[in-house]
């Protein structure tokens, strides 16, 4: 499952980002405060996290690599 985490601003400002981007098919969470960007080291954006079956993590900054985007499913 893929969840979107928008940058630290108010909501309609994310709002608009995730329609601009044609993002609204995926989940949001609004973290206005930063507490869960700053719990998973996130410092700027873009970013993302992967979590695996196992509770591994990996993590980095710009784009997704493709190759991490593949599904054994």
């Amino acid at each position: 499952m893929i969840v979107g985490m928008p940058g630290r601003d108010v909501r309609k400002a994310y709002e608009l980002f995730v329609e601009r981007h044609e993002l609204s098919h995926i989940p949001q969470i609004e973290d206005i405060d930063g507490s869960l960007w700053s719990y998973y080291g996130i410092t700027a954006q873009p970013a993302w996290i992967f979590f695996d079956t196992e509770g591994g993590v990996k993590r980095g900054r710009g784009p997704i690599p493709t190759t991490l985007l593949k599904s054994d499913a």
